[in-house]
């Protein structure tokens, strides 16, 4: 498979995406004419459009989280790297979170079925898991510079970041940029003082 032809495949569903394309009512044909392909050459890598939007929305994964793992490893200490999971979230948000929204809302699973199919099960799991793992990163390094209680549990310490990392999105979506970037010193210090 060509990587590079796979990349358009993806790039045709994100523009389609941007331009309010509903993912739910999107036809292949839609998708190979935004990625400048023809139809049969979707079907050369994928078996249905369910299948390249599970495929899309596990690159679109991929780059995030390759993205925030190399801006984690600029960090040197924990309040850096709190800032810097806070600042990717806001940009992630701002400059490509409506069109992940649009192909992830077009995944939701069927009524019918109990679970994902396994071409977007296992990989998502695996994306979780590096996501936990950064998330770990964070913690631990909080941990060795004694901003992290030994007595929190790492637990107690995801639920934590993943929830004031939420609340940015939340405030993204009531205040804009601008608030974010008002609050953003305070998330960060509530963060330090629940986990202290």
């Amino acid at each position: 498979m060509s990587e590079q032809t796979r990349e358009k495949i993806f790039q045709g569903v994100l523009t389609l995406a941007q331009q309010g394309v509903p993912m739910y009512e999107v036809k292949v044909q839609a998708i190979a004419t935004a990625a400048g392909l023809g139809k049969g050459t979707l079907y050369e890598y994928f078996s249905s459009k369910e299948e390249i939007l599970a495929a899309t929305m596990l690159w679109c994964m991929d780059r995030e989280l390759n993205a925030l793992e190399e801006q984690l490893a600029d960090c040197t200490c924990f309040e850096d790297q709190l800032e810097s999971c806070q600042n990717f979230v806001v940009r992630m948000l701002l400059e490509r979170g409506s069109s992940y929204r649009v192909i992830a809302s077009a995944l939701t699973i069927p009524r019918d079925a109990k679970e994902l199919p396994d071409y977007a099960r296992r990989p998502l799991e695996e994306r979780k898991d590096r996501l936990t793992a950064l998330v770990q990163q964070v913690i631990d390094t909080g941990r060795r510079e004694g901003r992290v209680s030994p007595s929190s549990s790492d637990e107690y310490c995801h639920y934590v970041l993943k929830a004031a990392l939420l609340s940015v999105f939340a405030a993204q979506s009531c205040e804009g940029e601008e608030g974010l970037n008002r609050s953003g010193a305070h998330v960060r210090a509530m963060i330090c003082k629940a986990l202290a």
